[in-house]
Formats: C-alpha cells, sequence, structure tokens
C-alpha cells in the first residue's frame, strides 16, 4: 500500500502529521532465522536430548530414553558443502530414527529397505485426502510399514495437527520397543533404570514426507525436534537445514512455528507447575496434581511488596470480611423472581 503524502494526510480540524504514515494494520515483525556461526567447515551442531526440557504431560522419562536410545546425541554437519539438485529427490535422515523427504522417496522400494523405514508419515493437503500419497499401498503391506496421514487444508490447521503428528512418532517408537521385550531378554526396563543393547534391539524408524519434502512435512519435523528434544523454533530450523539443504519455510510457517513454541513452553510450565504438587512427581501425572484456590490472605504478601500499607490493608478486610459467598448459576426451579 502506498504511504501517503503529509498534505494528503491532513486532518480536518486543522492538525497536520509531523511525518508520513500508512493506514494499513503494522505488520508483525519478520522471523529470521539466522546462520549458525561456525569457525570451521567441519564443525556440527550437536544436540543432546533431556528430560528437563520435555513437557512431563507427554512423555515420561522411561519413554525418552527409549525413543532417543538412552539420551544418544544427535550431530548436523553443513549440508550445503558437497550438496547437489538431486539431494532434494531423496530423504536424510534429520536424526538417527527420523527422515525427511518428498512423497516420490516413499514409493522407492528400495530405499525404503535399505534404511530399515518402519514407518510413512505424508503431511498431506486435505483436500488430496482420498488420494494415496503412496501410489502403491501392496508396496506398505509387502514391507510391513504402518502408515500414517496428516491431512491439513492449510497452516492454520497444521498447528493444530502437530501434537497429533508427534504423538504418531512416538508412539510408533516405544511400540517397536516393546514389541520386542517379550522375545529379548537382555532389555531391562525400570522406572528410571532401562539398558538398551547397541546392536540387539531393532529401532523404529520414520519416513515424515510431503510433495517436496520441504514445506508441510519440514514443518512437523522442525515441531518434533522442538516438542520431543525441547529445542527452540531458531535452533530446530538451524538444525533441520543443516540435515536438508533445500528446506526453505516460508514466513507463514516459521510464524506458525514460533506460536507453537509458545504453547510448548506454556504447557511445559504449567504441567511442571502442577507436579511440583505431587509427593513423589516422578511416578504420576501431572492431571492428578492439583492447585488450591487463592485465598485472599495469599494476597496481601503481594500487597507488601507492592509498598501497600496499613490502611489498604484495613480497607480490603472490611471489604472481605463477612461478605456472603457468591455463586453465579443456580437452578431455575429454585429462583422465585416474581415475574410474570
Amino acid at each position: 500500500m502506498a504511504i501517503a503524502t503529509m498534505e494528503s494526510q491532513s486532518s480536518h480540524h486543522g492538525a497536520m502529521p509531523t511525518a508520513p504514515y500508512s493506514a494499513r494494520p503494522p505488520s508483525p515483525p519478520s522471523v529470521v532465522i539466522p546462520t549458525p556461526i561456525m569457525t570451521d567447515a567441519s564443525e556440527c551442531i550437536k544436540i543432546v536430548p533431556t528430560y528437563n526440557n520435555v513437557d512431563p504431560a507427554s512423555l515420561s522419562v522411561g519413554d525418552l530414553k527409549i525413543i532417543t536410545q538412552n539420551h544418544k546425541e544427535q550431530l548436523a554437519q553443513d549440508s550445503a558443502f558437497g550438496w547437489t539438485y538431486e539431494c532434494r529427490r531423496t530423504a536424510q535422515p534429520i536424526l538417527d530414527f527420523l527422515y525427511l523427504g518428498p512423497s516420490s522417496i516413499a514409493r522407492d522400494r528400495k530405499w525404503l529397505r535399505d534404511n530399515g523405514i518402519t514407518m510413512l508419515l505424508a503431511a498431506r493437503d486435505s483436500r488430496h485426502a482420498g488420494v494415496h500419497l503412496m501410489a502403491n499401498l501392496e508396496l506398505v503391506q509387502e514391507l510391513g510399514i504402518q502408515a500414517e496421514y496428516v491431512d491439513v487444508a492449510n497452516y492454520n490447521e497444521l498447528i493444530h495437527a502437530f501434537p497429533s503428528a508427534i504423538r504418531k512418532i512416538n508412539d510408533h517408537m516405544l511400540n517397536v520397543f516393546r514389541g520386542q521385550r517379550l522375545t529379548n531378554t537382555n532389555v531391562q526396563l525400570g522406572d528410571e533404570k532401562m539398558a538398551i543393547p547397541t546392536g540387539e534391539i531393532r529401532r523404529g524408524k520414520v519416513l515424515v514426507f510431503c510433495e517436496t519434502g520441504n514445506d508441510r512435512s519440514a514443518g512437523v519435523v522442525v515441531a518434533y525436534l522442538m516438542s520431543v528434544f525441547g529445542m527452540s523454533m531458531v535452533e530446530a530450523c538451524q538444525f533441520i537445514h543443516f540435515k536438508r539443504f533445500c528446506v526453505g519455510l516460508s514466513e507463514d510457517l516459521r510464524f506458525l512455528l514460533r506460536s507453537f513454541e509458545d504453547i510448548l513452553v506454556a504447557q511445559r510450565t504449567v504441567h511442571r507447575h502442577e507436579l511440583s504438587f505431587l509427593p513423589n512427581p516422578v511416578h504420576h501425572s501431572p492431571s492428578l496434581a492439583k492447585k488450591a484456590k487463592r485465598d485472599f490472605r495469599d494476597t496481601l504478601d503481594d500487597d507488601d511488596e507492592m509498598g501497600g500499607t496499613d490502611e489498604t490493608t484495613a480497607a480490603d478486610y472490611e471489604r472481605f470480611n463477612n461478605r456472603p459467598t457468591f455463586v453465579p448459576f443456580i437452578d431455575a426451579q429454585h429462583e422465585d423472581t416474581g415475574r410474570v
């Protein structure tokens, strides 16, 4: 929108603006993903999963250990070196169990078999929900691969689909592991004690894809890194770009991921606060935590910190003492208003 001149902006009341201005709504600031500062081309971004950054309502300590293989560190080296145009037509391992790529790779029998993929997660347009992006359902059945879908019409629906997509990935990883514990006596499970013998446990591997592997599916993977690894939105975007150089998240998708990050931080804070009220929070669900309703006396400490005086405190007591209980709703049959 063109910016109006100062002459055209003069008011009928005689007021004159001191500078040009626009009548359009203000635009939100851009979400900038800075390039990581690396001192050497061989330097890597390293992330180590920790339970301190995970929402306790979504994963337990033991579940996180199973999914991340006892908190195994993940490395990402700048993929710009050695990247070719053909690389965008295949999939790259963002994590050692999570791949990102285009829909064409989901139909590659050899690639799926060679990389041990156990689940396909398609992030697709809901208008194509009736069309299988895998194109050959027999291939999925032949390889014994689980197929899941995240159907969204736009980015606004995508933010609501993130929790479901993250849960699908986590549930699959846990189911693949737990399906072997009855046949492998070397697996030890406990509340916080678990050993995964290297080379003896078959782990699940998930391919997340959309048409290009650079749009909705990339957003799902970034959301997964934020949720399970506790990464910030900027850190997750930098990590995924180091793994798959052709990923270019649109401005709208970056805004969406920033909003999802705020939701995760809020949920994590609330659930950890609720757990603090339990005698043994490690072994209980946060839904069992109950916070006592704030009492009037609790506000007095706040007044003192804000410089309250004895006079104001006395006035508060006069206002609250002997006040009848307020009930916002009562049964209609008990109400007698006297109206005709």
